[in-house]
């Protein structure tokens, strides 16, 4: 359906039918899925009123407080991200780890082919050129494709997932953190040079970049955010399209809020004027808190701050902003500061995390029974463009190569069968899973700890053929235990290996059992099973079939919304007439 592939269009498409279904006398359910009755609000609400956070301090005690089943790829990462923005803790801790979707379980960003982008932070935009120099020598050492980014950043495309704490140290070494691409949280605080260098800066807009980027980072939010400080009122930097901006003037900088790029720009209303660095500070502090506190999973400040109440006197949710920020209307401006300085007290950089620590760079192998690896040039076809190298491009939906199909028949029914130890059971972490290799093959071992169960499939997804499904996350439709691809999210039955909900898709499944603290798979002979999952096999190759128009995932514009959704409303009506 609409948004099941990418997702960045599913506030655009429930906002048109929650308009919809209220002109034909309906309601939306602004329930966060089956398992919780709430939505992201409400339940964020109730979180956070505890007197007791011990209480509700992890996924387990929130669902059974408030919900019900297993949990899915939905309800999992909300959690996580209200966790995140209340306690603040590492997000690969025992119990967290499984609840991080696609990117941020990897501190990375998941590309075509499985394989990841890394970009490290850069405040303000500002490189030494030592940095400079590390970036390409970390890009050549690994054989990254190199981009300038559209937030003053530099992306390298193309590491392994067993590469990026390596990469990380090499990059850490430069002085680099992690830029927090891969999560719902600030991204970047793009500068123009302003006072330092331009005849017309009447700011360091600069250094207040950097100390403003330096506050916010690694904080968790219901989606990205973006900030930007223009030096003069020209707004090189563009402050007024970002979620808060600075443009400065000669008394100080004008401060601006609720505005985005992105398939439906909005422009940024201004909040306050003429204002020092430390107003400015102190206002972003409360109006971030605020949105952090109330908005929906997945939505931006703009279509946040749209929905807000108008001012005593009228005037739009600008002023009803500046009556809560500026002048406590509210009374929770205590609690706003508060809860922002503990965010920022307990900042940590994630990547280094990883790299001090034995225990979390070992959540980064490639497979939990061997230290071999497949490099990624064995799971797809890499391809030269203009002097780098980047993954073939996806066949189109259809064509060979995706859809990927098994036999109709048990295709390992007259096969003599081994029980095979995998891994130990604390190789795999609970409510998770891990991948092995078995001859040529990849495999997935799923530990559900919440159900006492165990499972494992085939770890390639058939959608794209890639071998990513270890890294889905966890959860049931209905009572079926199912993972949830990392790439667009189409879902699996543990059990039977069917696609769940729409779809044909099917996935292989094999006996699972654990003796003592052994974990084992009845397996064929590897000379079988290689002859079906083996990696050498499903290579995806550089194909003719190539429609890339038809293939990408459409953005719609707001106009062809709106028409599309009154042309299918009166479809419908027009049909129950005919019935």
């Amino acid at each position: 359906g609409v948004g099941a592939g990418w997702g960045g269009c599913n506030p655009a498409v429930k906002a048109i039918l929650a308009q919809e279904l209220e002109k034909m006398g309906g309601s939306l359910s602004n329930d966060m899925c089956e398992h919780f009755a709430y939505s992201r609000p409400e339940l964020m609400a109730k979180i956070r009123c505890e007197e007791d956070l011990t209480q509700v301090d992890s996924f387990e005690k929130i669902l059974a407080k408030y919900g019900k089943g297993d949990g899915c790829e939905t309800c999992k990462p909300a959690v996580g991200s209200i966790l995140a923005s209340l306690v603040n803790d590492m997000i690969l801790n025992d119990g967290l780890y499984a609840l991080q979707d696609t990117n941020d379980r990897s501190l990375a960003n998941m590309q075509r082919g499985g394989t990841y982008s890394v970009v490290p932070r850069v405040p303000g935009g500002e490189l030494s050129p030592d940095q400079l120099i590390a970036l390409g020598e970390t890009a050549k050492k690994y054989k990254l494709y190199s981009k300038i980014t559209g937030a003053q950043r530099v992306d390298l495309f193309g590491a392994a997932k067993y590469e990026l704490p390596d990469i990380w140290e090499d990059l850490g070494n430069a002085g680099f953190e992690s830029g927090h691409a891969y999560g719902k949280a600030l991204r970047t605080v793009k500068s123009c040079v302003g006072s330092t260098w331009c005849r017309y800066g009447v700011q360091d807009s600069v250094s207040f970049a950097v100390r403003v980027e330096n506050r916010y980072k690694g904080i968790r939010s219901p989606h990205k955010m973006k900030s930007a400080v223009s030096g003069c009122v020209r707004e090189c930097a563009e402050a007024s399209g970002k979620d808060f901006g600075m443009i400065a003037t000669e008394n100080g900088y004008n401060l601006y809020v609720g505005g985005n790029g992105g398939a439906n720009p909005m422009h940024a209303e201004l909040l306050a004027s003429d204002i020092d660095e430390d107003t400015v500070l102190k206002y972003v502090d409360r109006y971030l808190m605020y949105y952090i506190l109330t908005a929906d999973k997945l939505e931006r400040t703009a279509p946040w701050q749209r929905k807000l109440p108008s001012g005593k006197n009228g005037g739009g949710p600008i002023e009803h902003l500046k009556e809560v920020i500026i002048h406590d209307s509210l009374g929770i401006n205590d609690e706003l500061d508060r809860r922002m300085q503990h965010l920022v007290d307990s900042y940590h950089d994630e990547w280094a995390e990883v790299v001090k620590d034995p225990k979390r760079r070992e959540q980064f192998k490639q497979f939990v029974n061997t230290d071999e690896n497949q490099p990624r040039d064995d799971l797809i076809e890499f391809i030269d463009m203009r002097g780098q190298v980047r993954p073939a491009d996806w066949p189109a939906d259809g064509q060979p190569q995706t859809n990927w199909k098994p036999a109709k028949d048990d295709i390992f029914a007259r096969s003599q069968k081994s029980w095979i130890k995998v891994g130990k059971t604390s190789d795999f972490p609970p409510n998770a899973a891990g991948a092995i290799l078995y001859g040529d093959s990849q495999l997935a071992v799923f530990n559900n700890a919440q159900r006492g169960e165990w499972h494992c499939t085939q770890n390639m997804c058939p959608h794209k053929q890639a071998f990513v499904l270890s890294q889905g996350i966890l959860g049931d439709a209905s009572g079926i235990s199912k993972v949830a691809c990392p790439l667009h999210k189409k879902t699996f039955s543990l059990e039977t290996g069917h696609q769940v909900g729409d779809g044909d898709l099917q996935i292989l499944t094999f006996n699972t059992k654990v003796e003592g603290e052994d974990v084992l798979v009845e397996l064929p002979s590897t000379d079988e099973v290689d002859a079906i999952l083996g990696t050498k096999g499903l290579r995806v190759m550089k194909s003719d079939c190539i429609n890339l128009a038809e293939d990408a995932i459409k953005v719609q514009l707001a106009s062809e919304r709106k028409t599309l959704t009154s042309t299918t409303l009166m479809a419908k009506k027009e049909e129950k007439k005919d019935n």
